[in-house]
């Protein structure tokens, strides 16, 4: 039995040895930070992480992955259009697929330039996952990048280190959810009265069709009356179809002038009736009429019929 006990001893020393220098390591990594959140971040970390705020731990050392942080479709003037033209003031603005922060850090700098006060909170929603596209079916350079030695996946670690370079932390939330997991929860805690809902949501997520209309329904039922629904990738004809599918059903709901209230800042082609697309960016957007009723989301049911025609102003815009 003795002998038995040394034998078990002597093959636990090592294993307990890795554990101890891996905590310490991880210590060391790592430090604990407290943040001045604005009230909606405040309130998001208290009901749902339970006061523990998941960009507190602040990682000592300098990300070796930051060259990719910057490469986002969105601009400047894309969110200034969104922030200027959402009901206001704008104290919750909600991303929709962060990936590594790019997005996620512009939106934080130019909500705190169009404002006197440092209130807005930007909630970035990803799973921090990948996709078959960034990360399982991209090139092995690029898989290594995003994978830890033991295989799990640093997209969450990448986004972490970038917002705290980039000095945007306590602007930035982080939730670790599916779009359509957080855009119900999103309105579930509004109803509670524990935020206010979103008055902007971008969207940059789902690239299939189907899958973008669905998401699109959700986020119309949770921005704000007189809020802005913006979104990436109009130039992907999946996104294209179900964009323009949604617009054709809620076009009564949508504000047709806001291609006209944005036109000294950003020059929007008007695709159809309250949906417009910057020439620049190819950024689609949506404004919620301030009187439009909140109602749940339609029930998306794949049809076989051709995509909504674009009804533009401009002969320069065009579907090609």
């Amino acid at each position: 039995m003795r002998s038995s006990r040394r034998r078990c001893r002597r093959h636990l020393a090592p294993v307990a040895l890795a554990l101890l220098a891996a905590t310490i390591a991880n210590g060391r990594a790592h430090q604990r930070t407290t943040l001045r959140r604005p009230p909606v971040a405040r309130a998001l970390v208290d009901s749902l992480f339970l006061g523990i705020d998941p960009l507190g731990v602040r990682p000592l050392e300098a990300s070796e992955f930051t060259k990719s942080v910057h490469v986002t479709n969105v601009q400047a003037g894309d969110i200034d259009v969104a922030l200027t033209h959402s009901t206001q003031p704008v104290s919750f603005y909600v991303e929709l697929g962060s990936f590594e922060g790019g997005s996620a850090i512009l939106a934080a700098r130019r909500a705190v330039a169009a404002s006197s006060n440092a209130n807005t909170t930007v909630l970035a929603v990803d799973t921090f996952l990948g996709d078959a596209r960034v990360l399982w079916l991209a090139p092995e350079e690029q898989r290594r990048k995003l994978l830890r030695p033991d295989g799990s996946i640093s997209l969450m670690d990448r986004f972490r280190a970038h917002v705290h370079q980039a000095g945007e932390a306590e602007t930035i939330l982080p939730l670790q959810a599916t779009s359509v997991v957080a855009l119900r929860l999103l309105v579930s805690l509004s109803t509670a009265g524990v935020v206010p809902l979103p008055q902007v949501i971008y969207l940059d997520t789902a690239h299939q069709k189907g899958e973008t209309r669905l998401e699109l329904e959700l986020a119309w039922a949770a921005v704000a009356p007189g809020g802005v629904l913006f979104g990436d990738d109009w130039a992907l004809p999946d996104v294209k179809y179900d964009v323009l599918d949604f617009a054709a059903d809620h076009a009564s709901e949508m504000d047709d002038s806001l291609g006209q209230q944005a036109a000294k800042a950003r020059t929007l082609g008007r695709a159809r009736r309250g949906l417009f697309v910057s020439y620049l960016s190819l950024q689609w957007f949506a404004k919620k009429l301030p009187d439009a009723a909140r109602s749940a989301p339609r029930s998306v049911v794949p049809a076989a019929r051709a995509s909504p025609p674009l009804e533009c102003f401009s002969p320069d815009f065009t579907s090609d």
